[in-house]
């Protein structure tokens, strides 16, 4: 059965949220406990031992790695190892200057997770296991939670507890088993994944849809606006950050929810989308530009396709290596950088001539079917039929506080 990760909102009585706010706040101490006696040991041995031996060795010395259970604190060690074999890893490419992984900020609120047990779902309510040797005694809690309704599981696989700091209130994550619908279409699609074109979706009988990503962009531009009055980080900035947060993944859902329906509709029964894992590194553009880059959602909109994909019966993956993909022509091959015109046009001397995402999304399906959608027996590049969709959706603003005139939407 497919997995998919479910967002709950939790209801608790505040003893219960107080309990889980501190089990939270364990978890950050036994970080930093263990990366604190990690440096130590690199300042007096000159090297890091993070063995699972050495680890829980460390463990046993920090006195709230009780306060939480116990496979929960494993798990906390375990992202410690994580981060160290991340740092090693860049420090070998030459890619960080850093020393070592940082601190998480004494009052952060570390997620619970659970994995396999420790927990129990039945219906609305969720029972969790807080270990046996917490000082006010209290070993288990118990809460209500809600999450959207559409969606029907088999079995909870995991559960994750964490603290939104936009909206000030804990949730949760369920990773959950589900039933996928009945899928028996042989198509398939790529996708190329972009900014002002928020998706280029090529499908195997050579259409192309081109989802726009400019009302995006401007939502988020004027919040940014917004917020560059603001004190960062204070009560104010934190609830803009929070509702252009919002927004952005309600315009993203939009865009992946139609096509995935699409897919539905023209029986494909695979997605590929380009691997943009490590996308940001060595950003170079300017401050401006780096700044949207840096921000652009992509993971979020690829993990909303991967579900909703996982709900339809379709096998999403985005693993295919898309590196000159926009630079390459499609026609003949021809790896020419100002090819790429202005506007996104792509002009080749073969006469190849179309829109650049659309050249991309194509070259994507062919590096990841090993076959050209739009490429016939002889050998010639047809013209893709294209169709455009444009996000519908009302505008934002800044709602009128105290007297003061409401900004102009966007």
């Amino acid at each position: 059965m497919p997995l998919i990760t479910l967002k709950v909102q939790i209801h608790a009585d505040p003893q219960t949220e107080a309990v889980l706010k501190d089990a939270m706040f364990c978890a950050t101490k036994v970080y930093n406990g263990l990366l604190w006696h990690l440096r130590e040991e690199q300042k007096k041995t000159g090297r890091v031992d993070i063995s699972r031996k050495n680890l829980n060795r460390i463990l046993k010395e920090l006195p709230r790695a009780k306060g939480y259970y116990s496979m929960s604190v494993q798990l906390t060690r375990d992202e410690v190892r994580e981060a160290y074999k991340s740092f090693f890893a860049l420090k070998k490419k030459g890619l960080t200057q850093h020393e070592a992984p940082g601190f998480r900020r004494k009052n952060c609120l570390s997620p619970l997770k659970y994995i396999q047990s420790g927990f129990k779902v039945e219906g609305d309510k969720v029972t969790l296991s807080l270990g046996t040797s917490r000082e006010d005694g209290v070993r288990q809690v118990s809460f209500r939670i809600s999450h959207r309704p559409d969606i029907e599981y088999e079995r909870v696989r995991e559960l994750s507890i964490i603290y939104d700091k936009d909206s000030g209130r804990i949730e949760a994550r369920l990773v959950v088993e589900v039933k996928a619908r009945e899928n028996n279409g042989r198509g398939k699609a790529a996708v190329d994944l972009g900014e002002t074109v928020l998706m280029a979706c090529a499908f195997h009988d050579g259409s192309v849809i081109l989802y726009s990503g400019r009302f995006i962009k401007s939502v988020r531009r004027y919040w940014q606006k917004v917020q560059a009055s603001l004190r960062q980080n204070s009560r104010r900035w934190k609830e803009i950050a929070h509702r252009e947060r919002k927004q952005v993944e309600q315009l993203l859902h939009i865009a992946a929810s139609h096509f995935i329906a699409e897919c539905i509709r023209r029986g494909v029964k695979e997605i590929a989308i380009g691997d943009l894992n490590g996308i940001r590194q060595g950003i170079g553009y300017g401050d401006r530009l780096n700044q949207r880059l840096h921000a652009w959602p992509y993971r979020k909109l690829i993990d909303m396709l991967k579900y909703k994909g996982a709900l339809a019966g379709i096998l999403v993956r985005d693993n295919v290596d898309e590196k000159s993909t926009s630079v390459t022509c499609h026609a003949c091959g021809k790896v020419v950088a100002s090819n790429r015109r202005h506007r996104g046009l792509y002009v080749c001397s073969c006469g190849w001539r179309t829109q650049a995402d659309i050249n991309g999304a194509l070259n994507i399906y062919e590096r990841a079917y090993q076959v050209s959608p739009v490429k016939g027996s002889s050998g010639r590049v047809a013209r893709p039929a294209v169709v455009s969709y444009l996000l519908g959706w009302h505008g934002v603003a800044e709602p009128k506080r105290k007297g003061k005139p409401l900004r102009a939407s966007v």
